[in-house]
């Protein structure tokens, strides 16, 4: 097979075990996604993988494709004579402590998927020859009370949101579809990619300082009003310059500024505690408790289109509940936080990679349709389809895009 200039023909079975266990995955969890491929490349047996890395035997071309999109690498990585130096541009300080180098498996590839779909972009971008238009107002969190309202103010104002526009949404759907269509419209790349709950909730950066990109866990718990949050608690770190940041919504013990502020951002952003003060009266639940219920929690939530988060951070602010009570709930909600309730998996495989890659990069992709600097094999490669169904996709996304540019 030919090799780029520089790297050995020889396989190196040390590689192929490293680039494995950087992203903490078993030989059976290699087994079982290589069946999730599927054809053109066929099913490798953890035994297989065994024998690899042993150098007792050496894998086919097909699987070293296989592996090579299983690890998240190029293929010439295995015949390097040594690892190479792999570092994520990005921060962990919005994890608490105890998840750093300890995230599963799923997580650390989405984490990669996500840096390498952002200076995908970028490249793109750059081939374009012109200047992608961003309209967000960055600098420093607030300081003071009267910062941070300002702040609030002026961002609903630019996004045009009011208790209206929510009495218009039909489902939690409606209004995480309405948030993202209006963040992406500032010129912010959101995509949505599979992470394990109980690891991360997003991420987010400036690459090259220009380009502001967010990612969501399309696996959210709490479904569409969860993606919301999470959308809303990342775009406050893009607007507040913070670099590069996967969150869990905790942070670093002695870092934990920055995640308060992101999430009492997108908490207020969301629902304002005149709001649910009034909502409470009503109710007659207007009074402090050491403990909210999570029934209760969401109840309340649904009147809003909020999730839990945004509630509990509220009633915190009103004083109703303890400080810090809201840490505690989120340990407990991410101890329990199942997979598989989030339906933003459902429809087309077009529509799926259109969730996954969003209106801003989808629209890049739609204008260049008949551009023939537009790497196929990368395209199959980020929207995990076959060559000529991936060329399709870029075809079907012009009249989708065109849709969505209306409805905007």
């Amino acid at each position: 097979m030919p090799m780029e200039s520089g790297i050995s023909t020889t396989l190196n079975p040390i590689i192929l075990r490293w680039a494995r266990e950087r992203l903490g995955l078993s030989r059976r969890d290699v087994q079982m996604q290589s069946k999730a491929l599927g054809l053109p490349y066929d099913e490798i047996d953890k035994a297989q993988v065994t024998q690899w890395e042993q150098g007792q035997s050496e894998p086919s071309l097909a699987d070293l494709e296989a592996l090579a999109q299983i690890y998240l690498c190029p293929v010439g990585y295995f015949f390097q004579a040594e690892p190479p130096k792999e570092e994520l541009a990005l921060s962990f300080r919005g994890l608490s402590e105890q998840k750093e180098g300890s995230l599963a498996p799923q997580s650390q590839q989405s984490l990669r998927r996500f840096l390498e779909l952002a200076e995908w972009t970028t490249h793109i971008i750059r081939q374009l020859g012109s200047e992608w238009r961003v309209g967000i107002e960055t600098g420093s969190a607030p300081r003071s009370e009267q910062d941070f309202n300002n702040l609030l103010e002026r961002e609903k104002e630019r996004f045009g949101f009011t208790p209206a526009v929510r009495d218009d949404w039909r489902s939690p759907k409606d209004a995480f579809e309405w948030w993202r269509s209006r963040i992406e419209g500032l010129g912010v790349f959101c995509f949505q990619l599979k992470l394990n709950p109980k690891d991360i909730r997003g991420a987010s950066m400036w690459l090259a300082r220009k380009y502001p990109f967010i990612l969501v866990n399309h696996e959210d718990a709490e479904s569409a009003t969860g993606r919301v949050f999470t959308l809303l608690h990342e775009y406050a770190h893009l607007v507040s310059q913070t670099e590069g940041v996967v969150c869990d919504f905790r942070g670093h013990q002695h870092r934990r500024h920055h995640e308060p502020f992101a999430n009492r951002f997108a908490a207020r952003m969301l629902l304002s505690t005149e709001e649910l003060g009034e909502k409470l009266r009503e109710e007659g639940l207007y009074h402090y408790r050491a403990r909210w219920g999570d029934d209760t929690l969401r109840r309340i939530g649904q009147n809003f289109s909020v999730s839990k988060d945004v509630v509990l951070i509220a009633l915190t602010e009103l004083g109703l509940a303890p400080e810090g009570y809201y840490q505690v709930k989120r340990q407990q909600w991410e101890k329990s936080a199942p997979f598989g309730r989030s339906r933003s998996g459902a429809g087309t495989k077009n529509e799926r990679a259109f969730r996954k890659l969003g209106y801003s990069l989808t629209s890049l992709l739609a204008n260049r349709t008949a551009d023939p600097s537009l790497s196929l094999t990368d395209l199959a490669y980020f929207t995990d389809m076959k060559a000529e169904k991936a060329d399709e996709f870029v075809a079907w996304a012009r009249g989708a895009v065109a849709e969505c540019g209306q409805l905007r």
